[in-house]
């Protein structure tokens, strides 16, 4: 008999509890599967890059209006996802979607759509299955599979409410809380801080420093006035011989309506024991899949075994590649977007709405996503969104570079190559290529850092009466070198560079004319016009004139 894949639409209800989650309507019931997850944002549907995920099973939408899921729903294919998670459906959208035959989840007001789609995810990962019998199972059997199936046995077993966090107190996996649920356990797993006088009377009393220090169960009394029931604590380690390995997070056990059974002490510190190997085997497996995708983007420098690669994830070989490199646009880069959200970043939801089959890993200070067979205009609309959404959710400016598509998985390190060429121009300059670009529509700023690269590296190439015009400046504080690059850059058009330069045209007719005076240039002839205009760039880019 085959195992069906992924989790039922119920299990993942089960799962997540109606602290997150409410089914609003199932028009095929419960029993759908679901493996596959993509969340879309009101970018992706107004850029049209909301066709791109349609193979997967279940949507997330994120501050999408009702007329723009409503259109979504409307332009359904042949493919029906299972279900849609939105926060406060409305009547329509709810008909709209069980007349498609699809499922509505209503999501808490109060939730933080990364969170969210992080405990999605958690519970995909552990499929198939997350019934309680089958995880009492697991139990016995010392084979736990999902972190939620231990969080649920172990709820079981004391009578409490189980949560369970990571080093960053971001919550991976809970119990079904029913309403027995005080503020601060709904509030951390909505991804919301609890009330400030409850955060601040629990650093008072220190319950972190002692659950991260401790290597037995920490016991916090209740709060009546600050509405906080009883709990315990167990920091979660990695396994060493003297218990003092490394600080993997903390398994929480709120008392519920019930006294807590007699033997939870022993039931906490064997359930944190268990939970630090299935954690441990989660980061281990994360840390080979970005060592797996930076081998195909080349960063070891090696040949690339382009079969055993794409095995590994799941990529056919011989599909067109993309490659999309993202670099900062300012002194922010990519790490700030891709830490803002925890372990699920919000570059790989990005990438996941606009392909199921995209992975991606970082190298230095660079984010790099593959794309196998996307189209090329859907790519560069996509780009631009990921941009907006850097900057409107997390203030970060950055840049992307296109390159692609080239045929099989064997391209991609070249790809690679060509994008970091671009960003690499794109430091020196940055404004002579755009913030979304392809490789090919960045030819010119390309050459043309590299040729100032070059000119910088080699100062003695540089036109030594620019030098000399940018030592008088120091020395009189004038402006001619400024004032110089602008009248070139606007191909000596004297009112525009003026304009620019806030300054009246006849100042600036005076200037070029004395600037020449002091140097012999003659601004007439193209050649001089050429070599003193890029001498200009390569002084900026070595500091040379400042």
């Amino acid at each position: 008999m085959t195992t069906p894949t992924g989790v039922s639409l119920g299990q993942l209800l089960l799962a997540l509890d109606n602290t997150v989650a409410t089914l609003v309507g199932a028009p095929n019931g419960l029993d759908q599967r679901l493996s596959s997850a993509a969340l879309l944002d009101v970018d992706d549907i107004h850029l049209g890059l909301g066709r791109a995920a349609r193979g997967a099973e279940l949507f997330l939408f994120v501050g999408v209006p009702d007329d723009d899921v409503l259109t979504w729903l409307s332009g359904l294919g042949a493919h029906r996802p299972v279900a849609i998670l939105c926060k406060a459906p409305s009547g329509r959208v709810v008909e709209r979607a069980e007349t498609n035959g699809v499922a509505v989840v209503a999501i808490d007001p109060h939730a933080r759509w990364e969170r969210i789609y992080h405990l999605v995810m958690r519970v995909l990962e552990g499929a198939p299955g997350l019934g309680s019998g089958m995880a009492g199972e697991s139990m016995r059997s010392g084979a736990i599979g999902d972190l939620f199936e231990l969080a649920s046995e172990v709820a079981r077993r004391t009578g409490g409410l189980v949560s369970i966090e990571d080093e960053r107190s971001h919550v991976l996996a809970y119990s079904s809380a029913g309403d027995e649920a005080d503020e601060l356990r709904r509030l951390s797993i909505l991804g919301r801080e609890g009330p400030p006088e409850m955060l601040a009377w629990l650093r008072q009393w220190g319950v972190m420093d002692a659950v991260r220090i401790a290597t037995d169960v920490v016991v916090v009394d209740e709060r009546a006035d600050l509405a906080l029931r009883p709990r315990r604590a167990i920091g979660i380690r990695r396994p060493a011989a003297d218990g003092s390995g490394e600080f993997l997070g903390v398994l929480w056990l709120q008392q519920g309506r019930t006294a807590l059974s007699t033997d939870t002490d022993e039931v906490l510190a064997g359930a944190a024991a268990v939970a630090a190997r299935m954690i441990s085997r989660r980061k281990a497996a994360g840390t080979a899949h970005d060592d797996v995708v930076r081998r195909l983007l080349g960063a070891r420098g090696e040949v690339v075994d382009a079969d055993y690669l794409g095995t590994q994830l799941g990529i056919a070989v011989d599909l067109p590649m993309t490659v999309v490199g993202f670099g900062a646009a300012n002194d922010d880069g990519p790490a700030a977007v891709l830490e803002a959200s925890g372990e699920v970043s919000a570059l790989t939801l990005h990438a996941s709405a606009f392909s199921q089959l995209s992975v991606m890993s970082t190298i230095g200070s660079r984010a790099y996503v593959i794309l196998p067979q996307v189209d090329p205009d859907a790519t560069v609309a996509w780009g631009k969104s990921v941009i907006m959404a850097a900057e409107r959710q997390f203030g970060v400016a950055l840049r992307a570079v296109i390159a692609g598509p080239d045929e099989g998985l064997a391209t991609v390190p070249g790809l690679r190559a060509q994008v970091d060429r671009v960003l690499d121009a794109a430091e020196r300059e940055g404004e002579l290529i755009a913030d979304v670009t392809t490789v090919g529509e960045s030819q010119t700023g390309v050459l043309l850092g590299e040729i100032v690269a070059h000119l910088t590296a080699n100062p003695e190439l540089m036109d030594t009466r620019v030098v000399e015009l940018a030592e008088t400046d120091r020395r009189t504080g004038s402006e001619f070198v400024t004032s110089l690059r602008v009248y070139l850059d606007r191909f000596g058009d004297v009112r525009s560079a003026a304009s620019t330069l806030h300054i009246h045209p006849n100042t600036l007719r005076y200037r070029i004319r004395r600037l020449q005076e002091i140097t012999g240039m003659d601004l007439d002839d193209p050649a001089t016009r050429l070599v003193v205009a890029l001498s200009l760039r390569a002084g900026v880019a070595s500091k040379a004139m400042m």
